[in-house]
């Protein structure tokens, strides 16, 4: 579920960076937005996962130095094996078997073959004059005029503009795409070049998508992924780019949607996901963090603390990474707040975060605030279903705490960051403190992984305080545990036994279909940090519960299988979740690790006597056995030697179950 851009040796850094904006409001919500370097695609399995790879602008000759050889060779059997490749602008001149670039200028010409060959034929550029590297200078807004005809079945509502601006530096155009059968043309430039030459019937070529064996490559000579951001048009109006630039900005910003427009009908072509392009194309704004407990104690204490902590007449906290505005309910909006938000957005910064706490005097226990600030997660439902579910435990669950504090947010970066890099902020928080969203614009998840946020899938963090002196019971196998209960916590419930919701290894959650795929519905990030004698660790849980995309839901299999069963609330579910962990992470913390939970893992897990590739040692082929009790490792034994046994750490290795690899992750 991967996208991959490109941003090593040639990649320009601004084209990165409007590529990545792009791709995430148009493929964010199905996809894994992620950029890489040459070493990921010289010697690391990318294609494993990866559903496009992406070249954007920049310099095609540094591109030819880093990837000659094997890595294009690698990218050419990606696409031909059903992958696709997206080329913007040098990336696509990358992309043509042959490149003709700046003829006759000295210094700047460029004519060669190029190892990829989507695009069958010539790519001749520049197609304007005035390009000068690593400049501006030669930059314009061109029109190009759309293939309405080839586009129309890709436009929800039918309704393809005839042309479009788009941000134009250098590119090149396809010279004569009608003599190649696989590929069509999706654009062409409206305004003709001295470079054309006479034979060509039709004006210039500025994208193609060309087949190649079972996949997709686009090719674009423009820069249809130029992001005009409200930063951008703000440096404009303070003088901070020359005129003509600033011309050129408020002329695409008129043509903002429809670039994106182009851009979707232009992916969805190729099968891709996409999402709806909304006026504005921009993430939702960030929510406040409402605070809620079941008890007094647990909204005070941390109220009063932050409150402690911050400035005692602003109530504005800083913090590694965040700024924080504390204020009660209902208090009149901070207009210092507003002010600090909108000068850490135009510094590239997150906005203040505003905690909001509701008084405590003659409130009711469980103190939550009005659904009305809630509309996705129903409070009150929450810590109804929390207290039932701890009533099923020994002694009515009396000594259970987790998910005694919650705090919620419609939308919200990031659960996990919020907590895990604001150490004055989460300092706040005792054990079992749970940070809620209905929905993340920057979700985490492991190494370079992000979390792909959709509403109606649960995401939490859950803050867990292990101390030291448990030496039986190593903090690695936490991340087990989790994943565990969350399969357990459904499993277990009468009528849902055969949902068959299984664990992959480390801590992924997976389900069978009734196709006979497996499909990844959830997934655990752990983030530790040591202080005074304990581990301090935020556990971030994503779980596709009601929402379709990016993979299948929860709830959709649980209709697959068991029709006459009811859906599953977020409510319940994450009641559920923090009952069954805390439970069995008492009980780890007094046995340490053993059969009692080993029988169940290996009971839901997807591995046992499974043979695989170990690339970290030579590709040997090896049988899985299981997980060392003592530090949690992955133990394989090799099958020529059965004596000969590995163990593999869960946080350095990664399982491809797809292609039976066991790869290293960096």
């Amino acid at each position: 579920m991967n996208i991959l851009i490109y941003s090593d040796l040639g990649a320009s850094p601004n084209s990165v960076k409007h590529t990545y904006n792009t791709l995430k409001t148009i493929l964010g919500r199905v996809y894994d937005i992620k950029q890489i370097d040459r070493k990921v695609l010289q010697s690391e399995p990318w294609e494993v996962g990866c559903v496009m790879l992406v070249m954007p602008g920049g310099r095609d000759m540094p591109y030819c130095k880093a990837l000659a050889g094997e890595p294009n060779a690698r990218i050419r059997a990606f696409v031909e094996q059903g992958g696709r490749y997206l080329g913007l602008c040098a990336g696509a001149y990358y992309a043509s078997a042959g490149i003709e670039f700046e003829k006759g200028r000295a210094m700047m010409e460029i004519i060669q073959s190029r190892e990829l060959g989507f695009y069958p034929g010539l790519s001749r550029g520049t197609m304007y004059p005035g390009f000068v590297y690593n400049s501006e200078s030669g930059a314009r807004s061109v029109a190009v005029n759309l293939d309405r005809e080839t586009l129309y079945p890709y436009y929800d509502d039918g309704d393809v503009p005839e042309e479009i601006n788009m941000y134009y530096n250098g590119g090149g155009y396809f010279v004569n795409p009608e003599k190649h059968d696989n590929v069509t043309v999706l654009c062409r430039y409206k305004e003709p070049s001295s470079l054309c030459e006479i034979t060509e019937s039709q004006p210039a070529a500025a994208g193609v998508h060309c087949k190649v064996g079972l996949g997709h490559a686009l090719l674009i000579g423009t820069h249809p992924e130029y992001d005009i951001s409200s930063q951008d048009l703000l440096l404009a109006d303070e003088g901070a780019v020359s005129p003509p630039l600033r011309n050129i900005l408020c002329d695409l910003a008129l043509s903002e949607v429809e670039r994106k427009r182009f851009l979707r009908a232009s992916f969805a072509r190729i099968g891709l996901k996409v999402a709806p392009v909304a006026e504005g194309n921009r993430a939702p704004d960030v929510t406040p963090l409402y605070l809620s407990g079941l008890t007094k104690e647990c909204l005070f204490k941390p109220a009063s603390f932050l409150l402690r902590k911050a400035d005692p007449i602003t109530h504005i906290m800083e913090d590694n990474h965040d700024v924080f505005h504390i204020s009660a309910l209902g208090d009149a909006p901070s207009e210092r707040a507003r002010l600090l938000s909108l000068c850490r957005i135009k510094e590239h910064k997150p906005p203040v975060v505003e905690i909001v706490y509701q008084s405590i005097l003659n409130a009711t226990e469980p103190i939550y605030p009005p659904k009305s600030l809630t509309p996705h997660f129903d409070m009150e439902e929450y810590f109804k279903r929390l207290v039932k579910k701890r009533n099923l435990e020994w002694s009515r669950g009396s000594y259970l705490t987790f998910g005694n504090g919650i705090l919620y947010s419609e939308v919200i970066a990031s659960t996990q960051s919020i907590i895990d890099k604001n150490f004055r902020f989460s300092q706040a928080f005792p054990a079992g403190s749970v940070c809620l969203a209905a929905n993340q614009v920057a979700g985490r998840g492991r190494g370079r992984n992000s979390w792909v946020s959709q509403a109606g899938a649960l995401q939490f963090s859950l803050m867990v305080r292990h101390n030291v002196n448990i030496r039986h019971a190593p903090v690695v196998f936490i991340q087990y545990i989790i994943a565990l209960a969350v399969v357990e916590s459904i499993r277990e419930r009468a009528g849902y036994e055969d949902i068959p919701l299984r664990l992959k290894w480390p801590n992924d959650i997976y389900t069978e279909t009734k196709s006979g795929g497996l499909k990844k519905v959830g997934g655990v990030l752990i983030n530790s940090t040591f202080v005074d004698g304990e581990f301090v660790l935020v556990i971030g849980c994503g779980i596709n519960l009601s929402n379709a995309e990016p993979t299948v839901s929860i709830n959709d299999i649980i209709k697959d299988y068991n029709p006459t069963a009811s859906v599953l609330s977020a409510e319940d579910v994450l009641a559920g979740i923090l009952v069954k962990f805390e439970v069995y992470y008492n009980e780890f913390c007094e046995k340490g690790m053993g059969q009692w939970f080993l029988f169940k893992y290996y009971q839901r897990w997807l591995h046992s006597n499974s043979i695989v590739t170990l690339t970290t040692h030579n590709n040997e082929k090896v049988q899985i056995v299981g997980i060392t009790p003592d530090y949690g490792m992955l133990q394989v034994k090799g099958l020529e030697k059965r004596d000969k046994l590995y163990g593999l750490l869960p946080n350095g290795n990664s399982f491809d179950m797809m292609n039976g690899l066991l790869i290293q992750k960096k």
